[in-house]
């Protein structure tokens, strides 16, 4: 503009010239002005985009973690439901072996009982003596002593210990070999006990056979 001031030129003249500067000028800031808006739009773009794929990579992680959780709480819930599942087949199998050794034991002391008396009463009270000795080991009835333990006895010596402890029990026990015998009978049953239950479910002359030999009664 200062040059413009040293020529002499027409009004007009300068006035085009300097409109015509101002606008390369304007158009000039325009171009750098734009270009840095588009820059500036640029780096907003990017700026949104990491953040969008931060948000992403969170939201992932997030779902991942709860997807594990679930996963875990899902096995955890599985594990407690099997095992709880197997412990109840565990003792479902552990009662029906127990119910069959008690089945089996029963059956053979009612066997026993039934040969040494036809007495309804007194087989029952045989039946229980009886299965207190038995056991079952390898699916095979053993004889065991009082206190629970395997013996070597055999089940006829089960059976004779029977008949010599509770001879008041045993059909013609009582008549056999006079006096002598019933004496014998008195003396091996002498430390015997009885509950009064049972005592109570014997016949007369079955009672007074007990306590004259020598018998206890004791409460349930």
């Amino acid at each position: 503009m200062e040059a413009l001031k040293d020529i002499e030129l027409d009004d007009d003249v300068k006035g085009q010239i300097a409109e015509r500067l101002e606008l390369e000028i304007q158009a000039r800031l325009d171009q750098e002005v734009s270009g840095l808006k588009s820059k500036n739009d640029e780096l907003i773009a990017e700026k949104r985009k990491a953040q969008e794929a931060t948000e992403a990579a969170k939201t992932r992680a997030k779902q991942e973690a709860e997807d594990k959780a679930r996963a875990e709480n899902d096995y955890k819930q599985l594990f407690e439901s099997q095992k709880q599942e197997s412990d109840t087949l565990r003792k479902t199998i552990e009662k029906m072996n127990s119910d069959i050794s008690r089945s089996k034991i029963d059956q053979e002391a009612v066997k026993i009982a039934s040969g040494l008396t036809k007495d309804t009463s007194r087989a029952k009270l045989l039946q229980q003596q009886i299965s207190q000795r038995l056991t079952l080991v390898d699916n095979e009835i053993r004889v065991a002593d009082e206190s629970g333990q395997l013996t070597v006895s055999t089940l006829d010596d089960l059976t004779n210990s029977i008949k010599q402890n509770f001879p008041f029990l045993v059909d013609g026990s009582q008549a056999n070999g006079g006096g002598a015998v019933r004496a014998q009978g008195r003396a091996e049953a002498r430390s015997k006990e009885m509950s009064r239950a049972d005592f109570d479910a014997l016949r007369p002359v079955d009672q007074s056979d007990f306590m004259r030999s020598g018998g206890k009664l004791y409460d349930d």
